[in-house]
């Protein structure tokens, strides 16, 4: 199975418009899992209101249902744990049907997953999100 392990903030939103979905990003994440027929695993901090205090997150919310209608197959979220990257490992780990996997992401340098990641430019140092070059290299990661 081929999972893309995909952040929000700083991916599919943009630096002139954070916290909202842009279509031109959501296009590319549409068109990558065209291309590799792959399912998300969300690992968003945006997640972490709704694991710490229990409340919902209109951003996560909006996240998935857009997402949903858009016919983005959600195979899960990640739980909340010290890192990101301990959330994605710990997922892997108790998911052994994950065969192929990227991870989307413009916070983190993954070091023991750096293989994996798809690193964009971070939000707050004016990055876009998800741009088409990032769909060649999704696929490369994926369809290997």
């Amino acid at each position: 199975m081929k999972v893309i392990f995909l952040d929000f903030n700083g991916v599919l939103d943009t630096y002139e418009n954070m916290d909202t979905i842009d279509e031109i990003n959501l296009h590319i994440l549409i068109n990558a899992i065209k291309k590799t027929e792959a399912k998300v695993v969300i690992t968003s901090s945006n997640k972490n209101v709704f694991y710490r205090i229990g409340k919902h997150n209109k951003i996560m919310i909006n996240l998935l249902n857009t997402l949903k209608q858009n016919n983005i197959e959600i195979l899960g979220i990640t739980k909340y744990l010290n890192t990101r990257e301990e959330e994605i490992l710990d997922y892997l780990k108790t998911h052994p049907q994950i065969t192929h996997y990227c991870i989307l992401d413009d916070d983190y340098i993954f070091e023991s997953m750096k293989e994996h990641q798809i690193k964009l430019t971070n939000q707050n140092d004016g990055g876009n999100g998800l741009q088409e070059t990032s769909i060649e290299e999704i696929v490369r990661k994926l369809n290997i």
